[in-house]
């Protein structure tokens, strides 16, 4: 049985509590947690989900292409709220699907208050948008992931498997949707912010771009066919040049150069 215990993230936003000062690192913070996992090998137990959603046809759809997937245990699909609490409490679910309404933070909120379990499951909302005030109104009501229906089924289910592990998950479009919206006033970076990169090297952009993705300083180095030493050498001259410390940086700057949105390179 997997531990699943709230990121501090996802608590903070629970209580009402902006975590961050500004919009990018409140998107990066969210975001480090899905690209730290991003890739992990499944080990544990079937995860048992169950799915809210109005419409039948996309139940159906779902169900078809989860039932495929040894890591995921469907335990129940419904069109309604008691039923689908009624699988979370009878059919102990760790992850629920729900396709967003216009009630989606209230429904969230009761999922993921349900007092009788020993552990609420934690939700995943599906949206066709991915509009920052509902990305937002949905991790502050308690979801703990949100993803858009033009995910893929691979990111779905990567999505299950970090959310019942109890960490955020959020693709990087959304993350960097989040991080845009919530600036007000929009800032303009002007001629410096639009050119920071430019101090960086080739192989300094590429190493800030994989160390963003979530790969340690060894991986960095085997994908790169160097030493860990040079990944060191350059992660010291991307710390004197912009100044990073932690990892959430280095998101944070890939986000707002939309590194992450590209293929590796």
């Amino acid at each position: 049985m997997r531990t699943r215990i709230p990121n501090g993230l996802q608590r903070s936003l629970t209580a009402g509590v902006f975590p961050v000062e500004s919009p990018d690192a409140f998107a990066a913070a969210l975001l480090s947690d899905s690209i730290r996992r991003r890739g992990a090998r499944f080990t544990g137990d079937p995860i048992r989900i169950a799915m809210l959603d109005r419409n039948q046809l996309m139940r159906q759809a779902l169900t078809s292409l989860l039932a495929r997937d040894p890591r995921i245990h469907l335990v129940g699909d419904s069109s309604e709220l008691e039923q689908c609490i009624n699988h979370a409490t009878h059919r102990a679910a760790q992850v629920v699907l729900l396709s967003a309404e216009r009630d989606s933070a209230v429904v969230v909120r009761q999922i993921s208050a349900l007092s009788t379990l020993p552990l609420a499951p934690h939700v995943i909302v599906l949206n066709s948008e991915q509009r920052p005030d509902d990305v937002l109104e949905a991790f502050r009501a308690g979801a703990f992931g949100y993803l858009p229906w033009s995910a893929s089924v691979t990111e779905l289910i990567e999505a299950i498997e970090i959310v019942a592990d109890g960490m955020s998950y959020v693709l990087p479009t959304t993350a960097k949707a989040l991080a845009t919206g919530l600036r007000t006033p929009p800032q303009a970076t002007g001629a410096a912010g639009s050119t920071r990169l430019d101090v960086l090297s080739a192989r300094e952009r590429t190493v800030l771009e994989r160390i963003a993705r979530g790969f340690s300083g060894p991986e960095v180095a085997d994908q790169l066919g160097i030493t860990v030493k040079t990944v060191d050498t350059y992660r010291h001259r991307i710390h004197e040049k912009l100044g990073v410390h932690h990892r959430s940086d280095y998101v944070r700057i890939a986000l707002e150069h939309d590194l992450l949105l590209r293929e590796p390179a």
